[in-house]
């Protein structure tokens, strides 16, 4: 792709539909984020929703109004969940446990997950950046995910980055 950004465009016109829906497709992109899921997203006619991130928790997914959110949006045809770690731009750096939840939410609603990683390589020292779909590939090796609801499958991943940001080459646009 011509980028991350054109990386991010492609996986999210992919994931979502106008067809057959009165406002198109949902798409729940984290507040506060990266504005460019919303232009993407609105410029194709899709609708967005967006989920908190907690400030009192280092930034992390505030995961009870993200269920808040899909519990009660069961009409907006939600197609999927942005997430942005490390994120941009608070800079949080999700540990494995978080991921986990996320991916543990994620499954129980049935959404894939769009993870924009293009910070991946480049933290802070004493932050360790874990890739979502190493995460989640280690639970499917368990074969799932057990929960006290039950046994949830975990979600397909599509994960975002880029050559420029993650190797230094800011010339490169190689999504």
């Amino acid at each position: 792709a011509n980028g991350c950004s054109g990386a991010l465009e492609l996986a999210l016109t992919a994931m979502l539909d106008t067809t057959g829906t009165t406002n198109g497709s949902t798409i729940l992109l984290p507040q506060p984020g990266f504005p460019l899921y919303q232009v993407i997203a609105e410029s194709h006619g899709f609708r967005v929703k967006y989920y908190r991130l907690d400030p009192v928790n280092n930034w992390q997914v505030d995961l009870n109004h993200l269920e808040y959110l899909l519990d009660n949006g069961k009409n907006d045809d939600v197609r999927g969940i942005v997430i942005n770690n490390p994120s941009n731009p608070c800079g949080c750096v999700y540990s494995v446990q978080h991921l986990q939840d996320i991916l543990i939410l994620a499954g129980k609603y049935q959404l894939p997950i769009l993870s924009d990683e293009v910070y991946g390589d480049i933290t802070f020292h004493g932050a360790t950046y874990h890739p979502l779909s190493h995460v989640a590939a280690r639970l499917k090796q368990n074969n799932g995910i057990s929960t006290t609801r039950g046994h949830i499958v975990v979600p397909p991943v599509i994960t975002a980055s880029g050559l420029g940001k993650q190797f230094l080459v800011p010339g490169w646009r190689v999504g």
